[in-house]
């Protein structure tokens, strides 16, 4: 060694121990096929390890810049893992490799990590099994489609990428979906699954409750998705397996009729409900009522009949009622403004006209609220078959004319009516009282922003998915599988710090630039991770190594994440 070399070492050690607490590289290595006889170097579990904690310290999933990242920080990782790294060994055909046997479909491996992995983490770190959330997200590409038709007519399974419902708002594009089944405070994945673009998601909900039965080990949690999970055969058959479900009903068929009769006639006694937070003085979060009924769903397969109770659960919320009647009139406003467009040239066809009216309406979703009139006016005009001036014996002839006039107006009793329906919502659970009350279904269902902040995670956050360079399905299914196991890590530490949190009942300042004294007891794994950055080691010439002391907040940290001090202390190193 000619001079003194330095290594970033940051938050390397944290993510790396965390990982090895999950146990990661052990139920890779376990779960994976065995790599051929002739393949050196590192294993599955040790390259799946160091590619997490790329994408965890980077932000970023493209393969070919891991060798250079790893080189950078060659001694620490060896230092921290205890493994002897090779330089070609986070090539990126190495990497490319393990996430084609990660995503491949020829074995269960991914399942069976899954389980494996949440009820481990259940246990070990006694994770709070009374909710579980369940849903979806669509993650859209600018890929080209490869199938081609030889490929479709020797009836492959359908491709991943694929246009549907996009979520994004670019039916244009490609797309896959990804779901993510999580247990509440914090949004800890604990199913995931990827799947292809255009398919339904009502299918998977009750596959889904399934696996999460054999993570946690009971069935007496409550599973709240949404509206695409209330069908009949996904609650009957939770309820016939003793689950337990709260979703919102999907407003199709009778159901809109239903609601209508209900807010407006309310056949029971309609509540106030509170935040926690809120006094009684305040206005109130919402109102509802609950309509207990009974359900009847017949097995298509075996023709048998399963009965069972219900409550239906009918909540206003004063956000939604605000946001609806405001959607409401600015429609109403847009649909004015492009009728009276149409009164100032409103053409000699009437039958054009209506097209173009009711064209309006539907564009602007208001056909309920204003009506509308056309009235036709013929004259005839008295039009002279030659030139000159007119005279008393002159020839002349009669053309027909139309004039159009278009009239509307507002329905100002259904527009009231919309008004008094605005914010109400249909929710339907199996749930006693005594397990789950009209307040806490409101609670709870406040809470469904904890499986959308894993899906911002992959589209605008730390983990991002998106842009993804993959042409290969089979990678993009393995990347997303260990960007859910990222997922775990982050979640998994915010767990852990909010608890210790709460138990010392302290709040942690530091974190944030510029305020030094700003506090949370909600610190995101982001920024506790941020907090490590600027912690070098420097190796010298004579072989002696030094490292950066900590501070007290990055102590404190480690202390609060129950992660020993001892990380940043190797044997053959002095702290500066």
């Amino acid at each position: 060694m000619q001079s003194t070399t330095s290594e970033q070492v940051d938050d390397l050690p944290v993510i790396i121990h965390w990982l090895s607490q999950m146990q990661i590289p052990f139920l890779l290595d376990q779960e994976l096929p065995r790599p051929h006889g002739n393949r050196q170097g590192l294993s599955y579990g040790q390259l799946g390890v160091l590619l997490l904690t790329y994408i965890l310290t980077q932000a970023d999933h493209r393969l070919c810049a891991v060798e250079s990242w790893v080189r950078q920080h060659h001694q620490i990782l060896e230092t921290t893992t205890g493994w002897e790294i090779r330089d070609k060994d986070c090539s990126d055909d190495r990497l490319a490799n393990l996430l084609s046997v990660l995503g491949g479909s020829e074995n269960d491996a991914l399942i069976n990590i899954e389980t494996v992995l949440g009820q481990h983490l259940v246990k070990a770190y006694d994770l709070p099994t009374d909710v579980a959330r369940c849903d979806t997200t669509s993650l859209s590409v600018y890929h080209q489609p490869q199938r081609d038709h030889q490929q479709v007519e020797q009836a492959l399974p359908p491709p991943l990428l694929h246009k549907g419902h996009s979520k994004d708002h670019r039916p244009d594009l490609l797309q896959y979906r990804q779901m993510l089944s999580t247990l509440d405070p914090v949004g800890m994945p604990l199913v995931s699954a990827t799947l292809t673009g255009n398919g339904a998601d009502d299918p998977i909900y009750f596959p889904t409750w399934q696996r999460l039965v054999e993570i946690i080990g009971h069935t007496s949690f409550l599973y709240i998705a949404d509206c695409k999970a209330s069908s009949w055969a996904n609650r009957a058959q939770i309820d016939r397996d003793g689950g337990i479900y709260c979703f919102p009903l999907a407003m199709t068929g009778n159901r809109p009729d239903i609601l209508r009769d209900w807010v407006l006639n309310p056949p029971t006694p309609v509540y106030n409900i509170f935040l926690p937070t809120q006094v009684w003085v305040e206005t109130p979060v919402c109102v509802g009522f609950e309509v207990p009924l009974g359900s009847i769903w017949v097995n298509p397969q075996t023709r048998t009949r399963h009965n069972w109770s219900e409550r239906w659960l009918v909540i206003r919320s004063a956000a939604l009622a605000k946001q609806q009647i405001h959607g409401l009139e600015q429609r109403l406003g847009n649909a004015e403004i492009a009728l009276r467009k149409l009164i100032s040239k409103p053409g000699n066809d009437t039958k054009v006209l209506h097209t173009k009216v009711n064209a309006i309406l539907n564009r602007y979703r208001v056909s309920e609220y204003i009506t509308f009139k056309v009235v036709q006016k013929i004259t005839y005009k008295k039009v002279y078959n030659s030139c000159g001036r007119p005279s008393a014996d002159r020839p002349y002839r009669r053309v027909r004319q139309i004039d159009l006039r278009l009239e509307f107006q507002r329905v100002l009793a259904e527009i009231q009516i919309a008004y008094t329906l605005a914010g109400w919502r249909l929710f339907v659970t199996n749930a006693l009282t005594s397990r789950l009350t009209l307040e806490q279904a409101v609670l709870y269902y406040r809470e469904q922003w904890q499986p959308e902040m894993g899906f911002h995670r992959f589209k605008r956050g730390q983990l991002p998915a998106l842009p993804i360079y993959f042409q290969d399905e089979t990678r993009i299914r393995g990347l997303m599988f260990l960007l859910t196991i990222a997922l775990r890590v982050f979640t998994l530490i915010e767990f852990v710090v909010r608890r210790q949190l709460l138990k010392q009942s302290k709040s942690l300042a530091g974190l944030y630039d510029g305020n030094p004294k700003r506090s949370t007891t909600r610190p995101t794994a982001e920024r506790l991770l941020d907090a490590f950055s600027g912690i070098t080691m420097y190796s010298h010439r004579d072989g002696s190594c030094e490292i950066t002391l900590l501070n007290d907040l990055q102590k404190q940290i480690l202390t609060l994440m129950e992660v020993p001090q001892s990380l940043y202390t190797f044997p053959h190193l002095v702290p500066t």
